[in-house]
């Protein structure tokens, strides 16, 4: 495959700002606030990239109204080997409004026995108790494939994680900012830890949600954890401190108080909190990606995020 196996970009080589979301609970916006992100700097006038992780369930084309349309998905980078040629990749992606995007699209997943990353099957590609495939399956109509190509299927985690990596790497060198949807699967950031800028993590505020954030925390600095090189060159480069995630609320109305308690508890960074948007699930059902709009609750948060990213390394 074309794309593959080129060599890194040597000192002094452009490199992109990478900045990974993971959702410390299901239903906490992780992929919306992902996709905002990405739309913002885009917007902003930056070259942007946003990058499904979630093999099973992940579906950000759907949220970034891409679904139906055409380009590379994951299976086409089923041959990879090596750091892709980012440029050329990019050029072969769909994208939202300005943000280009590699996702799993339709063809989700099919099953070949083998471990997939989080341990049990989700609801994007999962298989029925029959063996067929369930909704967000990769077979159409009569058989056929659904749009977004070949059919992807699950493989040993670790030779997906390796390609990924390289995907990654070569989109790094390519654009202004790289943004990962991750899964809770802390293998996928262990994987890619090298390639990682800043960590998002998305916690809810309620009781469970907080206690889930407790929890999460320690894994996802452990993932982090310890002296990481950024493989930028084919040399040995400064050592890099480990990161420390930030923390993004997500509730109804979050007051400074319960901000400061969560920031003690969690002990992490909490950059703010994203309130409802009722205009959102509207967008999203007539295919407008968040942060098309230019406003609400989310757009606002993802230009903070994106301020302080800049700011951060600026300052690094």
């Amino acid at each position: 495959m074309p794309l593959g196996g080129g060599p890194r970009l040597g000192d002094g080589g452009r490199m992109g700002n990478v900045i990974a979301f993971v959702p410390a609970t299901g239903g906490t916006g992780s992929t919306t606030l992902a996709a905002a992100v990405a739309v913002r700097a885009a917007a902003a006038g930056r070259s942007c990239v946003a990058v499904d992780l979630d093999r099973l369930s992940g579906r950000l084309d759907v949220v970034l109204g891409i679904e139906q349309d055409e380009g590379w998905r994951w299976p086409d980078l089923a041959d990879v080997a090596g750091v892709v040629d980012g440029r050329r990749l990019v050029r072969m992606l769909p994208a939202a409004r300005g943000a280009a995007a590699l996702t799993f699209g339709a063809a989700d997943a099919v099953a070949d026995g083998l471990a997939p990353v989080g341990g049990a099957l989700g609801h994007g590609g999962a298989l029925g108790p029959d063996g067929a495939l369930g909704p967000g399956g990769a077979l159409g109509p009569g058989g056929a494939l659904a749009p977004g190509g070949a059919a992807y299927r699950l493989e040993d985690v670790e030779a997906w994680l390796e390609r990924a990596c390289d995907v990654v790497a070569g989109l790094r060198e390519a654009t202004d900012v790289v943004v990962l949807d991750c899964p809770r699967d802390e293998r996928v950031l262990e994987a890619l830890a090298d390639e990682i800028d800043v960590v998002v993590l998305t916690v809810g505020t309620d009781v469970a949600q907080v206690a889930s954030a407790a929890a999460a925390v320690p894994l996802v600095r452990q993932a982090l954890d310890g002296v990481r090189l950024r493989p930028s060159s084919a040399s040995p480069g400064p050592l890099v401190p480990p990161l420390e995630p930030w923390v993004v609320l997500r509730g109804g109305r979050v007051d400074e108080q319960l901000l400061d308690l969560l920031m003690d508890h969690l002990d992490v960074p909490v950059v703010g909190a994203v309130a409802d948007d009722r205009h959102l699930r509207a967008d999203l059902a007539a295919g407008c990606p968040p942060g098309a709009r230019g406003r609400g609750s989310v757009v606002e948060m993802a230009d903070r995020l994106l301020l302080r990213l800049v700011s951060q390394l600026d300052a690094a």
